[in-house]
C-alpha cells in the first residue's frame, strides 16, 4: 500500500494573507460512484447544483486581485464535463489573469468537442482519474464508468493538445493506490508514460472518516502534524459556503459564505482559527471531524510521477 512517509515531512507552509490553492465546486454532480469516494451520500448534506455565474465571477475577480498565481481547481467534488459552461468559466478565469487553472475529471464524458473547448479556453493542467490498467480492476473502483472509453478519451485529449498547440498545458492520469489496484501500479505507470502522458500515484484519503482508507495509520497525537491542505487551501462549495478543508466534501463544518464575505475575510477569520490550532497542536479543541481525522497523513504524500 502506498503511504506517506511522515518522517520526511519538510513542507508545512501556511499561506499567509490569502490561500495558495482555491477549490471551486462549479458543479457538484458526478456520474460515477467510485469505491474510494462518498459522493453517493452528497444529497444527505447539500443539494446538487451549479454555482451561480455571478458568484463565480465574484470569486475569480477577487483571486485575480489578491493572488493571480494561486492554483484554482475548477471542481471540488463533482465532474467538470457535466457542467455545460465549464469552458466559459475557464475562459473567464484566464481572461482575468489567473495563472494556474486546473481540472480533475474521471474522463468518461470528456468527448472531443468538450476536450477541445477547455483546451482552447486556456486550461493550464488536467488530471484524469483512471486508477487501473485493466477493465476488471477499473470496474471495481470507478463504478459506472467505462475503461475503454476513458482510455480512448485520454489519448484523444493528448493528441488534441498537440493539434491545438497548447505547449504549456500539463496533462496527467492519476491512480489512487488501494488494495484493489496496488498490483497494477507499475504497469499503470509504464502504460501511460510510454504514451507520453504524465502519471501521478497518490494515497487514499478517508474524506474525514467517510470511507475506509487502510493506508492511514492510527492517529498518534505526538506525531501528528498540521494538515498541509488546511494550511494552504480554501474549498468553496457550489452554494458559496466554505468547507473546513479539502476532505470536508459535504461541508459538515461551515467556515464562511462567499455570497456575503470575501475569500480574504474568511481565510483570515474562521479558517485562521483552525490553522492556529493545528500549528499549536491543540487537537482537542478542533471540531470532531478534524480532531479525529487521519487524512493529514496523505496530504504530505509526494506524488510519484
Amino acid at each position: 500500500m502506498y503511504q506517506s512517509d511522515i518522517t520526511k515531512v519538510t513542507r508545512t507552509t501556511e499561506a499567509v494573507g490569502f490561500p495558495d490553492v482555491v477549490l471551486i465546486d462549479n458543479f457538484n454532480a458526478c456520474d460515477l460512484r467510485c469505491s474510494m469516494c462518498d459522493h453517493k451520500n452528497i444529497k444527505k448534506y447539500r443539494k446538487i447544483q451549479r454555482m451561480d455565474w455571478q458568484l463565480y465571477t465574484k470569486i475569480i475577480d477577487e483571486i485575480a486581485v489578491e493572488k493571480p498565481s494561486a492554483r484554482v481547481w475548477e471542481i471540488f467534488f463533482g465532474e467538470p464535463f457535466i457542467c455545460v459552461d465549464m469552458a466559459d468559466r475557464i475562459k473567464y478565469a484566464k481572461r482575468q489573469g489567473l495563472k494556474d487553472v486546473v481540472l480533475n475529471t474521471n474522463g468518461v464524458r470528456m468527448t472531443y468537442d468538450k476536450a477541445r473547448a477547455v483546451i482552447e479556453a486556456g486550461l493550464d493542467s488536467i488530471h484524469i482519474g483512471i486508477d487501473a490498467v485493466t477493465p476488471e480492476t477499473y470496474n471495481k473502483i470507478r463504478i459506472g464508468g467505462n475503461y475503454d472509453a476513458v482510455v480512448k478519451n485520454t489519448l484523444a485529449y493528448r493528441d488534441l493538445l498537440k493539434e491545438v498547440g497548447h505547449p504549456k498545458q500539463t496533462m496527467f492520469v492519476q491512480m489512487v493506490a488501494s488494495d484493489l489496484n496496488f498490483d497494477e501500479q507499475i504497469e499503470f505507470e509504464r502504460f501511460w508514460l510510454d504514451k507520453g502522458v504524465g502519471v501521478k500515484i497518490r494515497p487514499m484519503v478517508s474524506w474525514a472518516g467517510l470511507v475506509d482508507a487502510t493506508n492511514l495509520s492510527a492517529s498518534n497525537q505526538e506525531k501528528r502534524k498540521p494538515c498541509y491542505w488546511l494550511m494552504r487551501t480554501i474549498n468553496i462549495c457550489a452554494d458559496g459556503l466554505v468547507a473546513l478543508c479539502s476532505c470536508d466534501v459535504h461541508c459538515r463544518v461551515e467556515c464562511g459564505d462567499t455570497n456575503k464575505q470575501s475569500i480574504k475575510e474568511i481565510w483570515n477569520s474562521g479558517l485562521a482559527v483552525y490553522r492556529e490550532l493545528h500549528k499549536e497542536g491543540r487537537w482537542d479543541k478542533l471540531p470532531p471531524l478534524c480532531r479525529d481525522c487521519r487524512d493529514w497523513q496523505s496530504t504530505y504524500s509526494e506524488m510519484i510521477n
